[in-house]
């Protein structure tokens, strides 16, 4: 084409325009040069200056070297428009009528080009006279009511009464009437209204004269009593007066009144925080010539009233306000709780502010409203604070569902909790509450989590409580299996365990029994902590221990599974001696803890040949060889090691050392064995009870599975009662289990009672 549009050019500008023909491959050289000049710039810093006696305004702005003249526009609220030019800074605007407001704008034009409009600025020309004035008296207040219509412009309105001898009393207002006060008795006044706005006051003032009524009375006294509904007036008498009326008119316009043909007159139920003006005449005409000048007074100062408290959530505190008052020129507000924490303000508005106030508490508040001799009755009220930051914060994880229960003690006032916890890597959960508890879910095991929450009264929340740190530890091993393998003569407990599903995790096992049953001989040893589900431990013989395993990562260590018991195989017999000779002996030995049977044999061959297997600690033997026999104990986990020292023949069979002194003589004696009297299941539960023995102090309890033929035996239940019964539980169900029973004191040990089993329950709905 052979023109084109250039835009976004600047103002006030000129430039050179070069043209050039191009095709795919070249550029023809620069053709001849045009010149163009943009629009002037729009005018700036435009200031509009009212002349309001002149009726006109100066509309003044920067100057522009680039414009030839300035057009300037004003368009007023009815329309209409007015207009002006100049070559210069500054234009004025005449003839403005009264009461209009203008949009002013101002443009820069040159050779027939105008630039944009300034911006607009606000003007108004001078109020217009109020019209309609009129004005009425007040004797009782000695005061004149001045009404007029409203006046175009006008904003606001200034009243001034000025008499001849320099007295002067005024009023301002936003809109007709005002009430001009303390003017004299017997005075002429001349009143001017002028109509006020932004920018000017009305050009000429309305005027208007009023005289007020004479006082010929003797000046009067008044006296109200605090917080007293009456005003005591007392005068002079004036001789041929035979009723005087006494009148008080409040700030609210009420009027009260009282009649007496004596000195002094009672006005009755007058009102509390109100000025009064007093006027005693000798009629009901309060402006005839027998009257006084008022008398001001004020009543004590009104209980304070609507009260409101809004909560200041930020500086745990509270805004208070209250209904304004006339007569009041300070306040006092004193608040207080039941754990004696008072807070006060003193202040002169009907506002004030209390900080740092105690958390969760009622505050019971007062206000006393103070005139110049008077104090109010105190207002009653009262208003909650922030709740406190919940405490005593717990959190329970569970590993099973990656949930966290969290709790935490009750918050008074509080009707809702926001609570949260954060990870270390910054993702949050959020959990909302009426209650003082929730559950956070969607836990990742393994991480560790920060844990607060805030109480909210539906208004404010308190601050957040302390973050406690737990961490979504892993579960214990579901499933762990036991096995007890004697290698040389060392017992050896082979423990292996189901793997965690959660990353990274390492397991401890422990083991913890008493060795031979022997409160005195404690065992507790644990594994190393490792990745791998299984670790052995060598164990002593005779012994009954649980074990515990427990798993472990980076959010900490994990809950231990509940205790599985296990026993190894019984310790060789102890004390092994016969009674008799080669022919015919008797071999007696002492009892093995947790053994239930013993066999003896003879190993002259190199080979074990069984003589005796006996549940009793003692066998009959012939053809006896006490260099060749040997004596082992056993249980369901396994037999002992032989013990092979046997010594005799003796005389007698001792049961122990009898240098024992008298003091053990009980002790010694073989406790007898107990009976089981009853063993009932329930469900998968079994009860037992026996038969109490002398000399005993506890009670060995043996709890094994039925052995079935080509299955591996169970570990037995060992328990260690105090009592006469016991409840074992979790059991497996539709299993056959056998009991037996060995009295105990901390010296000797029973045999075993005969085993008693039972069959527990199938499970309901299997």
């Amino acid at each position: 084409m052979t023109f084109c549009d250039l835009s976004e050019l600047q103002c006030g500008q000129t430039y050179n325009v070069s043209m050039f023909s191009q095709d795919e491959s070249c550029s023809s050289l620069e053709g001849n040069k045009a010149y163009v000049r943009t629009a002037p710039c729009p005018p700036q810093n435009v200031v509009v200056g009212a002349q309001c006696g002149a009726g006109s305004m100066v509309v003044s702005w920067s100057p522009n070297p680039d414009a030839q003249y300035f057009h300037v526009a004003a368009v007023s609220n009815t329309g209409a428009r007015l207009y002006c030019n100049s070559t210069g800074n500054s234009c004025t605007l005449n003839n403005l009528p009264c009461g209009q407001s203008y949009n002013i704008t101002v443009l820069s034009i040159r050779d027939g080009c105008q630039s944009k409009p300034s911006a607009v600025v606000e003007s108004s020309s001078a109020p217009c006279i109020p019209r309609n004035i009129k004005g009425s008296l007040d004797c009782i207040s000695n005061s004149a009511w001045v009404t007029w219509d409203d006046s175009m412009g006008a904003t606001s309105y200034f009243v001034l009464a000025r008499a001849a001898n320099g007295h002067n009393s005024s009023c301002t207002t936003t809109s007709s009437p005002c009430k001009v006060q303390d003017l004299n008795c017997g005075t002429l006044y001349t009143f001017k209204l002028k109509a006020i706005n932004k920018h000017c006051s009305s050009i000429d003032n309305a005027t208007f004269e009023l005289e007020t009524g004479p006082c010929t009375l003797t000046s009067i006294s008044a006296m109200s009593q605090c917080n007293s509904d009456t005003i005591l007036v007392e005068w002079k008498v004036t001789a041929g007066t035979p009723v005087y009326v006494v009148t008080a008119e409040g700030d609210d316009n009420s009027v009260v009144t009282c009649n007496s043909t004596s000195t002094s007159c009672v006005l009755q139920n007058v009102h509390c925080g109100m000025h009064y003006s007093v006027i005693v005449a000798t009629s009901s005409d309060k402006c005839s010539s027998l009257r006084s000048p008022p008398k001001k007074i004020q009543t004590a100062p009104c209980v304070p009233a609507n009260v409101t408290v809004v909560p200041s959530c930020k500086d745990a505190g509270a805004k208070v306000r209250w209904a304004d008052s006339l007569v009041p020129t300070s306040y006092q507000l004193i608040a207080t709780t039941r754990d004696g924490h008072v807070a006060t303000c003193n202040t002169s508005v009907n506002n004030c502010s209390l900080v740092d106030l105690h958390c969760g508490q009622l505050y019971n508040l007062s206000i006393t409203a103070r005139g110049e001799n008077c104090t109010s009755y105190p207002s009653s009220s009262s208003f909650k604070t922030v709740p406190c930051a919940p405490s005593d914060i717990a959190v329970d994880i569970d590993c099973q569902t990656n949930s966290a229960a969290m709790s935490w003690n009750k918050s008074t006032g509080a009707v809702e909790y926001f609570s949260f916890a954060q990870s270390t890597n910054g993702v949050a959960l959020f959990c909302n509450s009426s209650n003082p508890s929730c559950t956070f879910k969607g836990l990742e095991c393994g991480g560790v989590y920060n844990f607060s929450v805030t109480a909210s009264n539906s208004i404010c929340n308190s601050s957040f409580s302390s973050p406690l740190q737990a961490g979504a530890v892993p579960c214990p091993p579901s499933r762990v299996n036991v096995r007890m393998q004697r290698i040389d003569r060392l017992y050896w407990a082979m423990i292996s365990w189901s793997k965690v599903t959660c990353p990274d995790v390492d397991y401890l096992a422990e083991i913890s029994g008493q060795i031979e049953n022997n409160p005195q001989a404690l065992m507790t040893v644990s594994s190393y902590w490792l990745p791998r589900p299984y670790f052995e431990f060598p164990v002593p013989c005779s012994t009954a221990f649980n074990i515990t395993v427990r798993a472990k990562n980076s959010a900490g260590i994990g809950k231990p599974l509940s205790p599985i018991t296990a026993l190894t195989a019984p310790c060789a017999p102890q004390s092994v001696m016969y009674t008799g000779n080669r022919q015919s002996a008797v071999l007696f030995w002492n009892a093995s803890v947790f053994a239930t049977s013993y066999t003896v044999y003879n190993v002259s061959r190199g080979t074990r040949v069984k003589l005796c297997n006996t549940t009793e600690l003692s066998c009959q033997l012939t053809d006896f060889d006490p260099n060749a026999t040997i004596v082992t104990a056993s249980n369901a986990v396994g037999e002992s090691n032989p013990s092979q020292n046997i010594t005799g023949p003796v005389t007698t069979r001792r049961r122990r050392d009898l240098e024992f002194v008298q003091f053990y003589a009980s002790l010694e004696e073989d406790l007898e064995i107990p009976e089981v009297l009853t063993l009932t299941v329930t469900g998968v539960s079994l009860h037992v009870s026996w038969t109490t023995v002398t000399g005993a102090t506890e009670y060995t309890l043996m709890i094994e599975e039925e052995q079935i033929k080509g299955k591996a035996s169970k570990p037995a239940r060992v328990r260690r009662v105090e009592g006469d019964s016991y409840t074992e539980t979790d059991l497996k169900p539709q299993t056959t289990y056998c009991v037996r029973v060995a009295a105990k004191n901390a010296i000797n040990q029973s045999s075993y009672s005969q085993s008693k089993c039972r069959n527990t329950d199938a499970l309901v709905g299997s």
